[in-house]
């Protein structure tokens, strides 16, 4: 590999990590926000017998932000699940054929849950979908899950350009 193409990968990889580290960041804030949440619930219906209104509602959607936000930096981290006592057994080349396969799998299925889920957001926005009790608009969450698939989709084909390069 040469220097200018080292160069711009290390880049790359270094601003998709930035943006991947800012999701989860954001993800962490709406995990605290959840369990503030639920802390004010659970003491108004206990102590004072008035629980938080749409609590249930809150906490739903504070889950989609904390799970989509921390995709990307989960697979950054390598906290994915792998079966490493199989995986160990193979030969370099076997193991670099599996990850690009993985990684292709992977791309695949991030490219589709980002269309779908922009798809739906413009969907949600154009119908106006709210919550129940709440009425929080739906579209933002729809788009941020998109969002959130983007980084994931930028990793996953670092993770199949590099085992490609094992492979050879």
């Amino acid at each position: 590999m040469n220097t200018t193409h080292a160069t711009w990968f290390d880049r790359s990889n270094a601003s998709v990590t930035e943006v991947s580290a800012w999701c989860e960041r954001i993800g962490l804030v709406a995990m605290a926000a959840m369990a503030l949440t639920t802390l004010i619930d659970v003491i108004g219906s206990k102590v004072f017998h008035k629980p938080l209104p749409g609590s249930t509602e809150i906490t739903g959607i504070i889950q989609v932000v904390t799970i989509a936000g921390g995709l990307a930096f989960s697979k950054i981290a390598g906290s994915q699940i792998r079966v490493d006592f199989i995986f160990d057994l193979l030969p370099e080349k076997g193991k670099a054929v599996l990850d690009l396969f993985g990684a292709l799998l992977g791309l695949g299925f991030f490219v589709i849950a980002s269309w779908m889920s922009f798809e739906n957001g413009f969907t949600l926005y154009g119908s106006g979908t709210r919550t129940f009790l709440l009425g929080i608009p739906l579209y933002p969450f729809a788009f941020w899950i998109a969002l959130c698939c983007l980084p994931m989709i930028c990793i996953l084909i670092v993770e199949m350009v590099t085992s490609f390069e094992r492979m050879l």
